[in-house]
């Protein structure tokens, strides 16, 4: 199946339409639903665009409403704080006047001077992705899929290490996107963000051993050290935790070289069979 890494960028040149408002196109999905992680990785870009020369180190999101993938969506930008080291924004998505998405993200100077402390978990001993056959981007994915109804999984490739049946169904799997990006920090994060949540939804489905309808309720990723979108990164999820209708999934991204990249929690809601 062809990539829709192009489309997926075209996507992230979010319009201005006046300060701290901004317009962006969707891609087509089942149903019109618009995909939860490419809608807020437009809404942390959005944020981004008003705290220059700071990267983003947190983002969390609650998604309100499906939407409609035909149509564009409002990003409106609150500036919560602007400090020496910390920039804060709320971004609300809305899409004819209904919201449809809050976001809270964080932005930090660059550190300077020697009292840095850095450890993180240690970094798993896996094959080599080239030593692992090619799967579809997305378990939604297949031959028998239409044309075009999944544009927005297919901007990425990966590799699967391992994968577990029983909860916590953990999982480790190797992703890169699916061509070359531009070397921009904001858009490197933009896109790790969207990664962490599209394939987050599998360890829970796994672990409640079923495809059954679900929404993506909340989801935060904390970032620790800048990707490397050249090469392979490491993803390692799980889903540790499913209360009645919901159903926690946690992951850590390295990349190749190690280097923890960001911490990622997303939580699912199965509603009851109507």
């Amino acid at each position: 199946m062809p990539s829709s890494l192009g489309d997926v960028l075209a996507t992230l040149k979010l319009r201005p339409v006046k300060p701290a408002l901004f317009l962006g196109r969707q891609l087509p999905a089942p149903a019109n639903h618009i995909l939860g992680g490419h809608i807020s990785a437009q809404a942390l870009l959005a944020a981004s665009h008003t705290a220059p020369g700071r990267a983003p180190h947190s983002v969390h999101t609650y998604f309100l409403r499906p939407g409609d993938s035909r149509l564009p969506v409002e990003f409106a930008v609150t500036d919560l704080q602007e400090g020496r080291t910390f920039s804060a924004r709320r971004v609300t998505a809305r899409q004819e006047g209904e919201i449809l998405l809050e976001a809270m993200s964080s932005f930090k100077s660059p550190d300077t001077g020697p009292t840095q402390v850095t450890y993180q978990p240690p970094f798993p001993q896996v094959p080599q992705p080239e030593s692992l056959p090619r799967v579809p981007p997305h378990f939604a994915e297949s031959e028998q899929v239409g044309e075009g109804q999944w544009a927005s999984l297919r901007w990425f490739e990966r590799r699967v290490v391992d994968a577990e049946q029983l909860p916590p169904a953990r999982s480790r799997i190797w992703w890169r996107p699916d061509g070359a990006v531009p070397e921009d920090p904001v858009l490197t994060a933009t896109l790790v963000a969207y990664l962490s949540a599209v394939t987050l939804t599998e360890p829970a489905y796994t672990a409640r051993g079923s495809l059954s309808a679900s929404a993506q309720r909340d989801h935060s990723v904390w970032f620790h050290a800048p990707a490397v979108l050249s090469d392979w990164l490491l993803y390692e999820q799980s889903s540790p935790s499913s209360a009645g209708s919901l159903a926690l999934a946690s992951g850590t991204m390295f990349n190749r070289s190690g280097d923890l990249v960001c911490t990622v929690r997303q939580e699912m809601y199965f509603p009851p069979p109507r």
